[in-house]
């Protein structure tokens, strides 16, 4: 028997039900063309529309896509609505599938499959069904799921305005007043809305083969399930005409520079640096997400992180960012980036005469400029090489100053960061497990697990071990606590008297007032006696590969 394009259609569907809940975002406006159709009923659309996240209602969704016609109906409004997921998928598809869909002229019996010979028929229901709801109805709509604060007015203006434009299910008025950002070759951001009443930021990109290529890049990283996080911005949905790509993105409160111009602001004062601490932690785990799934952002710098209305930090813009392939540490590719904002060995390999305006880009070269934007964002806006002409110079030599910072712990992660040998950076996990990020709980557990090494037990004989002793001599001699048992308060009591008057007595000290004399060791305040002991420790352990 023959294979009706209705089936392959089905096919196709049931072929990608994995990406489809991950990948769709225009979730809601095939449901609602679905129902206006009556190809799904209200009680289905309703189960969508609560479901709690974009995933879920596709889920939801396609759970309810039981017969071959319902199937059928939502290819050809995902051809509509995903151009671009559509095509990738298309090119993925079994070849069966593929040569049936070229090659079969059957007839089917289905009502929406009639857009195959009439293609604006599907189009032209949805546009109905969409046309049904009033200006108010949207209004309402927003009203009731509204989430950005700082934009409200301009969207509720915007809702009003008679000229707003609509790109598919995309509402936005390309007017300066509404206009939040712009990058390279001509893009702008604007407010927009979304039918269905969800808030975004529209990157509106003009179309020219370089764009093209970063667009559907761009699109690509953010349909990528491995890379919903709540440190990466979210992404909504995509559209396009003759002129220009519309790239629609959660729509977020600040970017980061405006948003430490806010924290400026006096009664924002007893909370900045708490604050900002925050903020590089959560932008680092964005960075964590990136890196996990094999990718290099290459474009790290303040506008490119944006603070949402929970003011969490989110990683965004990826149109320059690049997958790694598997297996490989680094790619190849145009040179990207922005000035003052790129690593050592990128400015190296120009340079050298790099006529091609190519360079190797790896993910340690995320990490030395995601170090320039800790200090950047922990010294209110400055930037450890410096300003102006010189500061591609420093990057290059390697001279930088962290004069305005002042913690031990958070020097010493940047300088880690910013090593001018790439090799020398820590990977990200490395970064996020240095004891800056260490809170209370997190160093008991440390001055526990690595007190109660066999090595660090048996202080007695470590001298017999060539390796401990000589990296426990690295890591004590000029140090706060070198000698330390001379040091100490009248009022540290139990220092055991075979105790080494080293790094590793000092750590066996601190873990047995842990376990015996908890109130001393608090009130005391025993850690911060010696502010270089815990990053001297933790580099101690990594020498030694202790797992802790």
């Amino acid at each position: 028997m023959e294979t009706t394009m209705e089936q392959l259609y089905a096919q196709f569907v049931d072929c990608h039900s994995d990406k489809l809940i991950q990948r769709v975002t225009a979730v809601m406006p095939i449901a609602d063309s679905l129902r206006a159709l009556k190809i799904i009923q209200e009680e289905t659309y309703s189960q969508i529309f609560v479901a709690p996240t974009r995933m879920d209602k596709m889920r939801q969704l396609h759970d309810a896509l039981s017969t071959n016609e319902q199937k059928c109906a939502f290819y050809n409004l995902l051809k509509l609505n995903e151009p671009f997921l559509f095509e990738d998928l298309k090119r993925k598809v079994p070849q069966e599938i593929e040569q049936g869909m070229a090659g079969s002229s059957a007839q089917t019996s289905s009502k929406v499959l009639e857009t195959e010979s009439h293609p604006q028929n599907a189009e032209t229901v949805q546009t109905e069904a969409i046309q049904q709801r009033t200006e108010d109805q949207q209004i309402t709509r927003w009203n009731r799921d509204r989430s950005c604060t700082r934009h409200s007015t301009k969207i509720e203006k915007l809702l009003k305005e008679p000229d707003r434009k609509k790109v598919r299910n995309l509402y936005f008025y390309k007017d300066e007043k509404y206009m939040i950002g712009f990058g390279g070759s001509g893009t702008q951001v604007y407010i927009g809305v979304c039918e269905d009443g969800t808030e975004v930021a529209i990157k509106i990109i003009p179309k020219n083969p370089k764009n093209k290529k970063d667009f559907e890049n761009e699109l690509i990283h953010l349909q990528d399930s491995k890379l919903e996080s709540p440190y990466i911005v979210r992404y909504v949905t995509c559209a396009e005409d003759k002129d220009f790509y519309y790239l629609a993105n959660q729509l977020c409160e600040y970017d980061l520079v405006d948003y430490m111009e806010y924290l400026r602001q006096p009664e924002q004062k007893d909370r900045k640096e708490t604050t900002l601490r925050r903020i590089v932690k959560e932008m680092l785990l964005g960075l964590q997400v990136l890196h996990h799934a094999g990718v290099v952002h290459r474009d790290i710098k303040p506008s490119n992180v944006l603070i949402d209305k929970e003011e969490r930090a989110r990683l965004a813009d990826f149109g320059i960012s690049r997958k790694l392939e598997d297996g490989k540490t680094r790619v190849y590719t145009d040179r990207a980036g922005t000035q003052g904002w790129e690593a050592t060995e990128i400015l190296e390999q120009f340079e050298q005469g790099n006529t091609e305006l190519k360079a190797h880009y790896n993910q340690s070269s995320d990490i030395q400029v995601a170090g320039m934007l800790t200090y950047y964002i922990l010294s209110d806006g400055k930037h450890p090489f410096g300003d102006g002409i010189r500061r591609e110079v420093n990057i290059s030599e390697g001279k930088y100053s962290l004069g305005d910072i002042q913690d031990i712990a958070t020097k010493d992660l940047i300088k880690w960061m910013i090593n001018k040998d790439k090799d020398e950076r820590p990977t990200i996990n490395k970064v996020l497990n240095h004891p800056y990020f260490w809170d209370d709980k997190r160093i008991r557990e440390v001055l526990h697990n690595l007190g109660n090494k066999e090595e660090v037990q048996d202080y007695e004989n470590y001298k017999n071990n060539e390796k401990l002793n000589d990296t426990v001599k690295k890591y004590t001699e000029g140090k706060t606590f070198s000698d330390w048992k001379t040091k100490v308060p009248k009022t540290w009591t139990k220092i055991g008297k075979k105790l080494p008057n080293d790094l590793l007595g000092l750590l066996r000290h601190l873990r047995n007032a842990l376990g015996h004399q908890e109130k001393e060791f608090y009130k005391e305040k025993m850690i911060d006696e010696f502010p270089d002991f815990l990053i001297s420790l933790h580099r101690l352990a990594m020498d030694m590969g202790w797992e802790y």
